[in-house]
């Protein structure tokens, strides 16, 4: 039996990652067919006020992101009639048994329904810190592009629709036709968000944390414990890991190790260091602790991102 699939169509929503939901579910079809296999996916595009009247029954719903990309946009968005339906669809279609994914600003919308607390969740990196603040309770990892808890999928920006997708394929149709729907679209593997993030894109407007941002950068060939870090912030150590929690979602560890990790990447793709030199550029005492972080932080060793 195919997957009852429902896409919703939030009002308002990311016409990009609406379509990539569309066409991804479309292709592996494709693909399932010249196999000489059944369509995997049965599927339908409905507004959510339409999904709530017709009540349809769904074993997979699936919810582009919104098109929002600020917190203030979010916050005007979540305030009206068309966030309030959308967030009452939700509640009605997720039951037991049935695998909800979002994407983006959508996570937005499955927390207000409920649907995050207390679960593994990703999303757009930047607006990482803001879902925080308004669903505490969710565990919240905004380095990976895809992250699977149980029945619930999340993925990160706007074109991680597509690494949702493939995720889902995958799920429902097996790896060989994910791997299939992944070279016919001509879509890379991307693990993580990390290589995309900015610490001082998330620092901003924060002239203490800034300032720690820049002597970590000053000092990034070395070890810096937490004092100096509050120290070069003007806070004392509770508070400073207090507020970096706050506004960026991070803990002191994972502050420091993006900052490397991310200017790490950075030297493997302008250049032709040996990893061992990147490692001691960006404070590791060799190749081994770097690859070690690596993975930890996004998956994959440090050749992965050269290309």
């Amino acid at each position: 039996m195919p997957v009852r699939t429902l896409i919703l169509h939030p009002i308002p929503c990311q016409l990009s990652s609406l379509a990539i939901a569309q066409e991804m579910l479309d292709t592996a079809n494709r693909i399932a067919t010249l196999a000489g296999t059944h369509p995997v996916f049965e599927h339908q595009t409905l507004l959510p006020s339409d999904a709530l009247a017709q009540q349809r029954d769904a074993d997979l719903v699936v919810l582009p992101g919104l098109g929002l990309a600020t917190p203030k946009e979010l916050q005007r968005a979540m305030a009206g009639e068309d966030f309030a339906t959308l967030t009452r669809c939700l509640t009605t279609l997720v039951r037991p048994g049935v695998t909800v994914a979002g994407a983006c600003s959508g996570c937005f919308a499955l927390g207000a329904a409920g649907l995050l607390d207390g679960r593994g969740v990703t999303t757009t990196w930047w607006l990482a810190p803001y879902l925080k603040s308004l669903f505490p309770k969710v565990r919240l990892d905004p380095s990976q592009i895809v992250r699977r808890d149980g029945d619930l999928i999340t993925a990160g920006a706007a074109f991680a629709q597509i690494d949702l997708m493939l995720a889902l394929i995958e799920q429902f149709g097996g790896f060989a036709l994910a791997e299939d729907c992944r070279r016919f679209t001509m879509a890379d593997s991307r693990p993580s968000q990390l290589p995309y993030l900015s610490v001082a894109t998330l620092v901003a407007g924060d002239p203490q944390l800034q300032r720690a941002e820049l002597f970590l950068r000053r000092n990034i060939s070395r070890q810096v414990d937490l004092a100096e870090l509050a120290e070069a912030a003007g806070l004392g150590s509770r508070t400073f890991a207090r507020r970096l929690a706050q506004k960026a979602a991070m803990t002191p560890t994972e502050f420091s190790q993006t900052l490397r990790v991310t200017e790490a990447i950075r030297l493997a793709r302008t250049g032709d260091l040996p990893q061992c030199e990147i490692a001691h550029r960006v404070g590791y005492g060799d190749a081994t602790a770097l690859r070690r972080v690596m993975r930890k932080r996004t998956g994959q060793t440090l050749e992965h991102f050269k290309t």
